[in-house]
């Protein structure tokens, strides 16, 4: 009977310290299975079963029926939380925006990935001023816990949109079409119009293609919309190739891009043919041939944002098109318009210094700068302290070694790695590199937009 009770008490521990080390599992742990989630791919699928409070199916918004903001922002979770497979795993990510917010909604002091996600509200007392933030592909609204902190402190009421098919897994992007997406930001961008006096609008790569596009299409734009915030805007897919995703995408089975672990609770990792063709047909309805005919110019002042070393968008055409813009608008509206330009200078179109203020930062030797080979696409609205992509963050990205396991290896674990954009160059430096994921001029830019903004008020 004895050796009984052993067994079984041996048994009660076993089971116990497993339930206590799956309780452990969060965002940060899974990063060292990364091996196993890239073949299996555990976070790759959205949850099928997606049901509301009252058990009826809750997969996407209806932006018809929608009464408020408010009515969105919890719309928008309950379909993070009933989709997302890792909705409710603790993420011990917490940043000042997440403080904030945990006290609004009464949350605990360890976010959970959908709240982290999921879009939200930082509401001033007032209905003055409000901006309006878009993420970008394969993002979520997380893109914009630091910045929306800039905002807020400058007496903004900030506002961010969650994307149809994002904050959830990649799967959902399979069969997104850019149609929900310009649905869900004209919904956004109207709503924002009829509750605050004044508007600015804020868009990081697809965000600010939208963005674009809402405003190409109107006749007249609301006078209430004072400036635009564009960090990485997509003009024009960096690959020569990105036209041709809409027709793979149509081979039956053949569905992704890339096949990552999907680690990244913020940013999806995997990558369809689907979201490739529908950012293309987007883009192209900015800057096609076909759209410079039809699209509207208007005098709103830009703050633009972009490297000349970006790998996902061309930004040579983003110039051209900011270039555009600039001379549509009368020379006092041009004057308060700024690029942020991470490059040569001698690289810029040579009317682009006429049309707005440039400035290109310098890197001292004693700056972060320093030690970046080149700003990546993906890393304009991080800060260095953000606790995911900053400086000291757990996270790295390297999915661009995802077919190439020792040096995928490497670039997860080495201790000695550079850290830059995937430019041909970069990698075949002798060190492996791990994607840039957070602006090491970030206090810079900072300066600069209070300027525009005070020359925009």
């Amino acid at each position: 009977m004895k050796s009984v009770n052993q067994y079984l008490i041996l048994l009660l521990w076993l089971v116990s310290s497993l339930s206590f080390a799956q309780a452990q599992e969060d965002c940060l742990s899974i990063q060292d299975d990364y091996v196993s989630l890239i073949e299996s791919g555990k976070f790759r699928f959205a949850n099928t079963q997606a049901n509301n409070a009252n058990g009826e199916p809750l997969a996407s918004i209806n932006f018809d029926k929608l009464s408020s903001y408010q009515a969105y922002l919890d719309g928008a979770y309950q379909v993070v939380v009933n989709k997302n497979p890792r909705a409710n795993m603790p993420c011990p990510v917490v940043t000042k925006t997440y403080q904030q917010l945990a006290i609004k909604n009464q949350w605990s002091k360890t976010p959970k990935i959908s709240q982290l996600v999921a879009p939200f509200e930082l509401a001033q007392e007032n209905n003055d001023k409000a901006i309006l933030l878009i993420h970008g592909l394969t993002d979520s609204p997380f893109s914009f816990h630091d910045l929306s902190q800039f905002f807020y402190q400058q007496g903004f009421t900030v506002r961010t949109l969650l994307l149809p098919g994002h904050g959830v897994a990649p799967s959902e992007l399979l069969n997104t079409d850019y149609e929900n997406w310009q649905q869900a930001a004209t919904f956004a961008i109207d709503q924002t119009l009829n509750d605050y006096q004044q508007v600015y609008l804020g868009g990081l790569s697809t965000g600010g293609a939208l963005i674009f596009n809402y405003l190409m299409q109107q006749q007249q734009v609301d006078e209430k919309i004072k400036g635009l915030f564009m960090w990485s805007p997509a003009s024009k897919a960096k690959s020569d190739l990105a036209w041709l995703a809409q027709y793979i995408d149509g081979i039956p089975f053949v569905d992704w891009i890339d096949l990552d672990a999907d680690i990244d609770f913020a940013k999806y990792e995997s990558f369809p043919y689907n979201a490739a063709a529908q950012v293309h047909a987007l883009m192209n309805l900015v800057v096609g041939e076909g759209a410079n005919a039809s699209r509207q110019m208007h005098d709103i002042p830009l703050f633009v944002v972009a490297s000349e070393h970006d790998q996902t968008i061309d930004t040579a055409h983003t110039l051209q098109l900011v270039q555009q813009w600039q001379l549509a608008s009368p020379i006092e509206q041009m004057k308060k318009s700024m690029l942020i330009y991470y490059g040569d200078n001698n690289k810029l179109p040579s009317k682009l210094v006429d049309v707005m203020k440039v400035i290109v930062p310098e890197c001292s030797a004693e700056s972060l700068c320093s030690e970046i080979f080149d700003v990546a696409h993906i890393a304009t609205t991080n800060s260095p302290n953000n606790p995911h992509y900053g400086v000291n963050g757990q996270y790295r990205n390297c999915g661009h070694y995802v077919t190439d396991a020792p040096r995928y290896k490497a670039c997860k674990h080495n201790k000695q790695v550079i850290k830059g954009e995937v430019t041909a160059m970069n990698l075949t430096r002798d060190l492996p590199m791990q994607r840039l994921t957070y602006n090491p001029y970030y206090q810079e830019m900072l300066e600069a937009m209070t300027v525009f903004l005070t020359n925009t008020d």
